[in-house]
Protein backbone atom coordinates (compact mmCIF):
# COMPACT_ATOMS: atom_id res chain seq x y z
CA UNK A 1 0.00 0.00 0.00
CA UNK A 2 1.40 3.39 -1.00
CA UNK A 3 1.06 6.27 1.47
CA UNK A 4 -0.35 9.29 -0.36
CA UNK A 5 0.69 12.50 1.37
CA UNK A 6 -1.15 14.88 -0.97
CA UNK A 7 -4.68 14.11 -2.07
CA UNK A 8 -8.18 15.44 -2.47
CA UNK A 9 -11.52 13.66 -1.99
CA UNK A 10 -13.25 11.97 -4.94
CA UNK A 11 -16.73 13.43 -5.43
CA UNK A 12 -18.27 9.97 -4.90
CA UNK A 13 -17.11 10.21 -1.30
CA UNK A 14 -18.98 13.39 -0.36
CA UNK A 15 -22.25 11.74 0.71
CA UNK A 16 -20.68 8.77 2.58
CA UNK A 17 -18.35 11.17 4.40
CA UNK A 18 -21.17 13.57 5.35
CA UNK A 19 -23.27 10.63 6.61
CA UNK A 20 -20.28 9.37 8.63
CA UNK A 21 -19.72 12.84 10.11
CA UNK A 22 -23.39 13.03 11.15
CA UNK A 23 -23.30 9.56 12.75
CA UNK A 24 -20.07 10.49 14.56
CA UNK A 25 -21.68 13.67 15.87
CA UNK A 26 -24.77 11.77 17.04
CA UNK A 27 -22.77 9.09 18.83
CA UNK A 28 -20.63 11.71 20.59
CA UNK A 29 -23.64 13.88 21.48
CA UNK A 30 -25.57 11.02 23.08
CA UNK A 31 -22.74 8.84 24.42
CA UNK A 32 -19.98 11.35 24.98
CA UNK A 33 -16.39 10.29 24.48
CA UNK A 34 -16.75 6.52 24.79
CA UNK A 35 -15.29 3.40 23.25
CA UNK A 36 -18.24 3.21 20.82
CA UNK A 37 -17.97 6.85 19.71
CA UNK A 38 -14.21 6.37 19.24
CA UNK A 39 -14.85 3.39 16.95
CA UNK A 40 -17.35 5.48 14.94
CA UNK A 41 -14.75 8.26 14.64
CA UNK A 42 -12.12 5.79 13.39
CA UNK A 43 -14.61 4.53 10.78
CA UNK A 44 -15.13 8.14 9.67
CA UNK A 45 -11.38 8.55 9.15
CA UNK A 46 -11.25 5.31 7.17
CA UNK A 47 -14.12 6.44 4.92
CA UNK A 48 -12.33 9.74 4.25
CA UNK A 49 -9.08 7.88 3.51
CA UNK A 50 -10.82 5.39 1.24
CA UNK A 51 -12.18 8.11 -1.04
CA UNK A 52 -8.83 9.85 -1.45
CA UNK A 53 -7.88 10.89 -4.97
CA UNK A 54 -4.11 11.36 -5.01
CA UNK A 55 -1.83 12.92 -7.57
CA UNK A 56 0.79 10.47 -8.76
CA UNK A 57 4.20 10.89 -10.42
CA UNK A 58 4.07 9.61 -14.01
CA UNK A 59 7.23 7.91 -15.22
CA UNK A 60 8.51 8.80 -18.70
CA UNK A 61 9.45 5.17 -19.37
CA UNK A 62 7.75 3.44 -22.28
CA UNK A 63 5.20 0.80 -21.38
CA UNK A 64 1.85 0.34 -19.71
CA UNK A 65 1.41 1.60 -16.18
CA UNK A 66 -0.63 -0.17 -13.54
CA UNK A 67 -4.29 0.93 -13.70
CA UNK A 68 -4.80 0.31 -9.99
CA UNK A 69 -3.19 0.09 -6.56
CA UNK A 70 -3.15 -3.32 -4.94
CA UNK A 71 -1.64 -6.79 -4.81
CA UNK A 72 -1.18 -8.97 -7.88
CA UNK A 73 -3.10 -12.23 -7.50
CA UNK A 74 -2.42 -13.64 -10.97
CA UNK A 75 -0.04 -13.18 -13.92
CA UNK A 76 -0.89 -15.48 -16.81
CA UNK A 77 -2.15 -15.92 -20.35
CA UNK A 78 -5.92 -16.11 -20.60
CA UNK A 79 -8.56 -15.96 -23.31
CA UNK A 80 -10.36 -12.63 -23.37
CA UNK A 81 -13.92 -13.45 -24.44
CA UNK A 82 -15.91 -10.23 -24.02
CA UNK A 83 -14.51 -8.20 -26.95
CA UNK A 84 -11.60 -9.90 -28.73
CA UNK A 85 -12.03 -13.64 -28.21
CA UNK A 86 -8.30 -14.39 -28.19
CA UNK A 87 -5.47 -15.38 -25.87
CA UNK A 88 -3.81 -12.41 -24.17
CA UNK A 89 -1.43 -11.57 -21.33
CA UNK A 90 -3.39 -10.94 -18.15
CA UNK A 91 -2.64 -9.44 -14.75
CA UNK A 92 -5.24 -9.50 -11.95
CA UNK A 93 -4.94 -6.93 -9.15
CA UNK A 94 -6.78 -7.18 -5.82
CA UNK A 95 -7.61 -3.88 -4.10
CA UNK A 96 -8.14 -3.97 -0.35
CA UNK A 97 -10.21 -1.31 1.39
CA UNK A 98 -6.94 0.46 2.27
CA UNK A 99 -5.86 0.86 -1.38
CA UNK A 100 -6.80 3.87 -3.47
CA UNK A 101 -9.76 2.86 -5.65
CA UNK A 102 -9.36 5.40 -8.43
CA UNK A 103 -8.51 3.51 -11.63
CA UNK A 104 -6.28 4.95 -14.36
CA UNK A 105 -5.65 4.61 -18.10
CA UNK A 106 -2.53 2.43 -18.64
CA UNK A 107 -1.41 4.51 -21.65
CA UNK A 108 -2.78 7.02 -24.16
CA UNK A 109 -5.92 5.36 -25.52
CA UNK A 110 -9.32 5.66 -27.12
CA UNK A 111 -12.30 4.15 -25.32
CA UNK A 112 -13.72 1.78 -27.94
CA UNK A 113 -16.56 0.32 -25.89
CA UNK A 114 -17.74 -0.24 -22.32
CA UNK A 115 -20.13 -2.91 -21.07
CA UNK A 116 -21.63 -3.02 -17.59
CA UNK A 117 -23.16 -6.08 -15.91
CA UNK A 118 -24.84 -6.28 -12.50
CA UNK A 119 -23.97 -9.32 -10.44
CA UNK A 120 -23.26 -10.96 -7.11
CA UNK A 121 -20.93 -9.75 -4.36
CA UNK A 122 -18.36 -12.45 -3.66
CA UNK A 123 -14.95 -11.62 -2.20
CA UNK A 124 -12.86 -9.87 -4.87
CA UNK A 125 -9.86 -12.17 -4.34
CA UNK A 126 -11.92 -15.34 -4.86
CA UNK A 127 -12.44 -17.24 -8.11
CA UNK A 128 -16.18 -16.48 -8.00
CA UNK A 129 -15.70 -12.71 -8.17
CA UNK A 130 -16.08 -12.95 -11.97
CA UNK A 131 -19.81 -13.29 -11.19
CA UNK A 132 -19.82 -9.92 -9.40
CA UNK A 133 -20.95 -6.55 -10.67
CA UNK A 134 -18.40 -5.63 -13.33
CA UNK A 135 -17.46 -3.13 -15.99
CA UNK A 136 -15.65 -4.21 -19.16
CA UNK A 137 -13.61 -1.50 -20.91
CA UNK A 138 -12.16 -1.97 -24.41
CA UNK A 139 -9.31 0.44 -25.09
CA UNK A 140 -7.11 0.97 -28.17
CA UNK A 141 -3.73 2.72 -28.04
CA UNK A 142 -1.87 4.82 -30.59
CA UNK A 143 -0.26 1.72 -32.11
CA UNK A 144 -3.70 0.17 -32.66
CA UNK A 145 -3.07 -2.38 -29.90
CA UNK A 146 -6.10 -3.54 -27.93
CA UNK A 147 -6.24 -3.36 -24.15
CA UNK A 148 -9.11 -4.68 -22.06
CA UNK A 149 -9.79 -3.72 -18.45
CA UNK A 150 -12.35 -5.41 -16.22
CA UNK A 151 -13.39 -3.66 -13.02
CA UNK A 152 -15.03 -5.98 -10.48
CA UNK A 153 -16.95 -4.96 -7.39
CA UNK A 154 -16.15 -6.98 -4.28
CA UNK A 155 -17.92 -8.33 -1.21
CA UNK A 156 -18.26 -4.89 0.39
CA UNK A 157 -18.33 -2.84 -2.81
CA UNK A 158 -21.77 -2.05 -4.14
CA UNK A 159 -21.08 0.25 -7.05
CA UNK A 160 -18.68 0.86 -9.92
CA UNK A 161 -18.67 4.49 -11.08
CA UNK A 162 -17.15 5.07 -14.56
CA UNK A 163 -15.78 8.46 -15.56
CA UNK A 164 -15.62 7.55 -19.25
CA UNK A 165 -17.86 6.80 -22.23
CA UNK A 166 -17.46 5.28 -25.68
CA UNK A 167 -15.36 7.43 -27.98
CA UNK A 168 -13.42 9.27 -25.26
CA UNK A 169 -9.70 9.87 -25.76
CA UNK A 170 -7.57 9.53 -22.64
CA UNK A 171 -4.02 10.44 -21.82
CA UNK A 172 -1.79 8.08 -19.88
CA UNK A 173 -2.81 8.03 -16.19
CA UNK A 174 -6.16 9.78 -16.78
CA UNK A 175 -8.84 8.64 -14.36
CA UNK A 176 -11.20 5.90 -15.63
CA UNK A 177 -13.49 5.55 -12.64
CA UNK A 178 -13.78 4.39 -9.05
CA UNK A 179 -14.94 1.17 -7.42
CA UNK A 180 -16.51 1.77 -4.04
CA UNK A 181 -14.71 -0.37 -1.42
CA UNK A 182 -12.72 -3.63 -1.86
CA UNK A 183 -12.48 -4.80 -5.48
CA UNK A 184 -10.41 -6.26 -8.33
CA UNK A 185 -9.06 -5.01 -11.65
CA UNK A 186 -7.94 -7.27 -14.51
CA UNK A 187 -5.92 -5.96 -17.44
CA UNK A 188 -5.48 -7.84 -20.72
CA UNK A 189 -2.80 -6.88 -23.25
CA UNK A 190 -1.35 -8.43 -26.39
CA UNK A 191 1.30 -11.14 -26.20
CA UNK A 192 3.84 -8.57 -27.43
CA UNK A 193 4.13 -7.38 -23.84
CA UNK A 194 5.86 -8.89 -20.82
CA UNK A 195 5.30 -8.29 -17.10
CA UNK A 196 8.18 -8.21 -14.62
CA UNK A 197 5.86 -8.55 -11.63
CA UNK A 198 4.70 -11.83 -10.09
CA UNK A 199 1.89 -13.08 -7.89
CA UNK A 200 2.05 -11.46 -4.44
CA UNK A 201 3.80 -8.29 -5.59
CA UNK A 202 2.26 -4.91 -4.78
CA UNK A 203 1.73 -2.30 -7.49
CA UNK A 204 0.89 1.39 -7.44
CA UNK A 205 -1.36 3.00 -10.04
CA UNK A 206 0.60 5.26 -12.41
CA UNK A 207 3.96 4.74 -10.70
CA UNK A 208 4.38 0.98 -11.38
CA UNK A 209 5.35 0.09 -14.96
CA UNK A 210 3.25 -3.05 -15.31
CA UNK A 211 3.97 -4.10 -18.90
CA UNK A 212 6.87 -3.48 -21.26
CA UNK A 213 6.86 -4.24 -24.96
CA UNK A 214 9.08 -7.12 -26.00
CA UNK A 215 11.98 -6.24 -28.26
CA UNK A 216 11.64 -7.68 -31.76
Amino acid sequence: MKIDYEWTIAKEGYIPILVSIFITWLSTAFLGVSFFSLIIFIILLLVIYFFRDPDRILSNKNGLISPADGKIISVDSFKETEFLNKEMKRVCIFLSIFDCHINRAPTKVEVVETRYYPGAFFFANSSRCIENERLYIHLRDENNDDIVLILYAGFIARRIVPYIKNGDFLNKADRLGIIKFGSRVDIYVSNDYSCKFKEGDSVVAVESLLFEKNEK
